[in-house]
């Protein structure tokens, strides 16, 4: 090999002049950090996966596939961002490419510094993760002993709920003998009592506690252990409160109203233990003479819920007041029952408390309230606790009375109101106590602060929209500006100022302050601030009005806030072109851009040219969603732009979807859509040539494909595999060939497939003229040149590429790419070159239009239709992204552009026109070297056999059918007896191409060979493939055999490799749904017995098999001979034993070809 060769070839398809020098330096210095020669589905071609840490130390997933021969990159991809931004390779392929040339010895690099790590592929079924090396733990040499290492926390949270869940085995245990408890014996009853004890930290109030007895029949005891006799009550244990009364702590042995008390005690003691570092510490209050061992803390809510369960009995009740006494002294109050016949207290009831307001020195006053009451809230409920009752309020007094009055409860002396606070108590605290007591107070305090009521004055002033507040109260007024904030340092201090009512101010100041902005003297915004005067006169009037009068100027009122405008869509088509223009109604093109521009900008209105507002609406928005779906403008959208007509059917139904925007259909955008909606309706006849019969679905697909060339459009054909995708494409081509088209057809497919498709339209319509373009560059070239001369024309995509110039320069129908998942990069050579291809209509083939990426669908449609889905870019921003994300409906529309084109049918779809079982034959084209390979030893056999008489060929009969299984396994692949051979095989690469695109499809494969040495050779591929494999021969045992079956049923495997003897009979694996017949057995009973490995009872898919044959080729005869010679085929090589009338020296020559050839 020429040294630089690749390295030009790098060069020139580096995305930019310095690409190559820098992925030539990340290679250089160690950069790449493992790649992968995986081989290649052609003997020339070699596929290099890499990883490569970037500049930044990011790690990127590089592929490059590179043409051995002819020192060409074939493909690359990098999932690193330029990748994706730059046309070209970016410096990590290039990288990739140089390490694996430079390791391989093809093309060695100079300057190599760094050895790079390369990794083949295990042999094992499934590739595994790299590990790290384990490396020794640092020792400290001071410390020769480790030091003690902790049992792990997940083990100890393990533990721990094991030990719950015994002792929770345990209460269960003990509330079951607790239900032989006498039913006639005493309960327990649990006697609460409400005292209050003094705590530092909150200085100015009590706080309070629980105390209680515990009374049984005649015994009766204090509790002095709360936290034991919780415990005991949860874990259903023993307790003792003294000799006369210890027992199990079960609800039976307690009232109702001590169960439920109970429970209250041990959710408030687990309460406590939650919030402190442990349960003696939630009692660190008794430790310092706070709260007795015997109390429970709790609040105040807790004392309405525990008042709540005793409604209808006495409880212990000590005022915080007795505190001051000399002895401490406790009433038994009663709670208020419930009201009968009734599930909760009146909305309203009568004053509970009396009240009185006196005058006293210097216009104060004093208030009077019970000197005996407390009042306990929570939330909507509150009680009223003397000493001898406790009441229980309305919803109304414990909202709104309770939390001002329980500051002041229990009232033992007046409470004194200063005079400069007479005001905010008569406007605070005055209306509550006339709502909710029984008050009586001197008739002047209703005069002492009026009501305030606020004046707003907006106008226009020197450029600014500005807004003049007066509040009023009584006969007094003034600005409300200049009076400052109350209780602020610009609080205006000035005689004859009345109580001002803060909250009322502060509502009115802080609304306008929404829609104005803080100017010296007051409030105001710029006139030319449209966003301002916007929300103003849409909102701001409209809230301001709600807490005074507003007054507007003259000015103001000439400025009109419109509606929005009804937007409209006309939609023309004409000369294949689909036209689409925005407008609205009562609106200038000039002020409808202004509209448009206002929606960019994220504004809620527009400032129209007349000056007048307009609002937006859903139009707008709907507008930039067509917009977007269109990959244009919105503002493009005034002076109309041109799409292509396969876009009608997306953009009537976008229009369908955005009621918001006036469609106008012409009469010829109405008949496209008519046509496009009924692709597939169209009476197409199947042409009677055709030597198969269509299924129903298949007789569809025709039907579709026929529609879609009547309309001048192109689609992808996406069948699941195995639903004859060829076939119905051939029915299509032989149908228009019938027609009279005169142009050529030109299909482009995998090197491997490109002899099963001359080879399956010579089956199906022998009337069409059928050329392989192959061979060397002059043969192509003139192959080429009379491509007019064929009906169909079948090529490589890497021929293809290659050939791109001459092609460009021919005239096709119609342009096929089968397997169209090879040009879904967009920047590799073969996508670029057959987007260049010449044709009326194109067509792709694909079981897998899309792998990994959304923009591979892209790539297939910019051949297809280029325009359809926009620029790559606006594609990546209007659909890739937000499909992936799932933002919005973008996969809804992406469906709606995409679907008149993709017709995928998958097995369950069609199973009702499917038989159980789906056979068909792939021809194999040997290569170059197998040919030679096979062509020398089929000539020496075949002039061997012309050379015995009768006699003596009857007697060498076995060393003949040594023979033939020596041409047998050249076909399937010559390293089965050469073990040196390098050059490859085709029948191992179409079978690769049909394992690929059965994994693609999501189907299991049983692969089987009668050759345990062709299974080694299909193992290794599949590993350096990263497929996962199973492999059964004669050589596994019954255990091996079992498990093996068990893991593929259970999917643990994709593949599953058998040997025909081993795996024929006695085997269930209906988990798989294609079978592959690598060298099929010629006894077709046999062959049938391996195929019913999957094709048996519980196989609930259709089951697609597989034949391949090696064309022109021993294989090929013998295939051609099973129906003529079934009983000859089955016994010279079904190994049914040979009979001398059948297999004869003319019948061997027959195989052979006759002349060899």
């Amino acid at each position: 090999m020429a040294q630089g060769t690749f390295v030009q070839a790098l060069r020139k398809e580096a995305a930019l002049s310095s690409t190559f020098m820098k992925g030539r330096s990340l290679m250089l210095n160690g950069a790449v950090l493992s790649f992968e020669d995986s081989g290649s589905r052609f003997s020339k071609n070699v596929h290099i996966e890499g990883t490569v840490r970037g500049s930044r130390g990011d790690l990127y997933k590089t592929h490059v596939a590179l043409d051995m021969d002819e020192h060409e990159v074939i493909d690359y991809d990098c999932d690193c961002p330029a990748a994706f931004r730059y046309s070209g390779m970016c410096k990590h392929a290039i990288a990739t490419a140089l390490a694996y040339l430079d390791a391989s010895g093809a093309e060695p690099v100079e300057g190599l510094r760094t050895p790079v790590r390369t990794f083949t592929a295990p042999p094992a079924q499934s590739k595994q993760p790299a590990r790290p090396a384990p490396t020794a733990s640092a020792v400290n040499p001071n410390f020769p002993f480790p030091a003690p290492v902790p049992t792990s926390p997940s083990l100890m949270a393990a533990l721990s709920d094991l030990s719950d869940a015994r002792m929770d085995e345990l209460v269960a245990m003990r509330r079951k003998l607790a239900g032989t408890i006498d039913p006639d014996a005493p309960k327990a009853v649990l006697e609460p009592s409400l005292v209050p004890y003094y705590n530092p930290l909150f200085a100015d109030r009590f706080n309070w506690a629980l105390e209680f007895r515990i009374r049984c029949g005649s015994v009766s005891y204090v509790v002095k252990d709360i936290d034991g006799m919780a415990d005991a009550y949860v874990r259903g244990g023993t307790f003792s409160y003294g000799k006369k009364l210890t027992f199990v702590h079960v609800p039976e042995a307690f009232d109702d109203v001590s169960t439920k008390l109970l429970d209250f005690v041990a959710m408030t003691v687990a309460y406590l233990g939650d919030i402190t570092s442990s349960r003696s510490a939630s009692y660190d209050f008794a430790r310092s003479g706070f709260v007795a061992e015997r109390q429970l803390p709790v609040s105040e809510y807790s004392v309405v819920s525990v008042l709540d369960l005793l409604r209808g009995r006495t409880m212990s009740f000590e005022p915080a007041w007795s505190r001051g006494t000399t002895t401490h002294r406790a009433y038994e109050v009663a709670v208020e029952p419930s009201p009968q016949g009734e599930g909760e207290v009146p909305a309203k009831r009568p004053p509970l408390l009396a009240a009185k307001i006196a005058p006293a020195a210097g216009g104060s006053y004093d208030l009077r309230l019970p000197a005996d009451t407390h009042c306990f809230v929570a939330s909507d409920a509150a009680y009223l606790v003397d000493t001898r009752r406790a009441r229980r309020t309305d919803t109304a007094f414990a909202q709104h009375a309770a939390p001002f009055l329980s500051h002041l409860l229990p009232c033992r002396t007046p409470v004194h109101i200063a005079a400069d606070q007479v005001g905010e108590f008569c406007r605070m605290a005055l209306p509550i106590l006339r709502d909710y007591t029984d008050l009586t107070a001197p008739a002047a305090l209703d005069a002492v602060a009026p009501e305030p009521s606020f004046a707003m004055a907006i106008g226009v002033d020197d450029g600014l929209v500005t807004c003049k507040i007066t509040v009023t109260y009584g006969d007094w007024s003034a600005d409300l500006f200049s009076l400052g904030a109350p209780g602020s340092p610009f609080e205006e201090q000035r005689p004859g100022v009345p109580p001002r009512d803060t909250v009322a101010e502060f509502r009115v100041m802080d609304t306008a302050a929404l829609y104005f902005d803080f100017y010296e003297g007051g409030l105001a915004f710029e006139e030319r601030d449209d966003e301002s005067l916007f929300h103003l006169l849409t909102e701001g009037l409209s809230a301001l009005s709600e807490l005074g009068e507003v007054m507007l100027s003259d000015r103001l009122r000439q400025i009109s806030v419109r509606p929005a405008p009804k937007l409209s869509v006309r939609a023309t088509v004409k000369s294949n072109l689909l036209d689409v223009e925005l407008g609205a109604s009562g609106l200038s093109a000039a002020d409808l851009a202004i509209y448009l521009d206002s929606y960019k900008r994220h504004q809620t209105f527009a400032r129209l040219t007349s000056g007048d507002i307009i609002r937006l609406d859903e139009g707008a928005r709907a507008a930039f969603g067509l917009a977007e779906d269109l990959g244009v403008d919105a503002v493009d959208l005034l002076d109309g732009v041109s799409l292509p007509a396969s876009s009608t059917l997306f953009v009537d139904s976008m229009l369908e979807r955005t009621p918001a925007l006036e469609a106008d259909r012409d009469a010829a955008f109405r008949r496209t859509v008519e046509r496009l909606d009924t692709l597939g309706k169209m009476d197409f006849t199947v042409p009677a040539s055709l030597k198969a019969t269509l299924r129903g679905y298949q007789i569809d697909g025709y039907q579709w494909l026929g529609s879609l060339e009547h309309l001048g459009l192109g689609g992808i054909l996406a069948d699941d595999m195995g639903l004859g995708k060829t076939l119905q494409m051939i029915a299509h081509i032989l149908a228009r060939v019938e027609a009279g088209d005169t142009k050529p057809t030109l299909v482009v497919c995998p090197a491997s497939l490109v002899y099963n498709w001359a080879a399956e339209l010579e089956r199906f319509a022998p009337s069409i003229d059928v050329c392989a373009i192959v061979g060397a560059k002059a043969q192509r070239r003139v192959q080429i040149a009379g491509v007019a001369e064929h009906n169909v024309v079948v090529t490589s995509y890497d021929l293809m590429r290659r050939d791109i110039d001459e092609y460009v320069e021919r005239d096709f129908a119609r342009v096929v790419l089968d397997e169209a998942q090879y040009i879904k990069n967009p920047l590799t050579q073969v996508a670029r070159a057959a987007k260049r291809l010449p044709a009326g209509v194109r067509f792709a083939l694909t079981g897998t239009p899309i792998e990994n990426r959304l923009s591979e669908l892209w790539s297939i449609f910019d051949f297809l239709m280029p325009g359809l889905l926009g620029t790559r870019d606006s594609f990546a921003k209007r659909f890739e992204s937000p499909v992936e994300h799932a933002e919005g409906d973008s996969a809804a529309r992406l469906q709606a552009l995409v679907s008149p084109f993709v017709l995928r049918r998958v097995k369950e779809d069609v199973v009702a026109d499917l038989p159980e079982k789906i056979e068909d034959t792939v021809m194999a084209q040997l290569t170059s070297e197998q040919r030679k390979l096979y062509l020398a030893n089929q000539d020496r056999i075949a002039q061997q056999v012309q050379h015995r008489e009768a006699s003596e060929f009857k007697k060498d009969k076995l060393k003949v059918l040594a023979e033939l299984t020596k041409l047998r396994q050249i076909c399937c692949d010559p390293r089965l007896h050469y073990a040196d051979y390098k050059a490859g095989s085709a029948k191992l690469d179409t079978c690769m191409e049909l394992v690929h695109g059965a994994l693609d499809g999501g189907h299991r494969i049983l692969l089987f060979s009668q050759f345990t040495g062709m299974l080694d050779i299909i193992g290794k591929r599949l590993a350096k493939e990263d497929i996962a494999f199973l492999k059964l021969t004669g050589a596994s045992s019954k255990e091996s055999r079992a498990k093996m079956v068990a893991h593929f049923q259970a999917g643990e495997a994709p593949v599953f490799l058998i040997s025909l003897k081993a795996g024929g009979v006695g085997l269930n694996l209906t988990a798989a749904d294609v079978v592959i017949h690598y060298d099929p057995w010629w006894n077709v009973a046999a062959q049938d017995q391996a195929t019913d490995r999957a094709h048996r009872i519980g196989q609930q898919h259709t089951v697609t098999v597989y034949k391949l044959i090696a064309k022109d080729t021993i294989e090929e005869r013998i295939m051609q001979m099973q129906e003529s010679k079934r009983d000859l085929v089955n016994s010279v090589l079904g190994g049914d034993g040979i009979s001398s009338a059948l297999f004869t020296r003319e019948d061997v020559l027959a195989l052979l070809g006759g002349d060899g050839r």
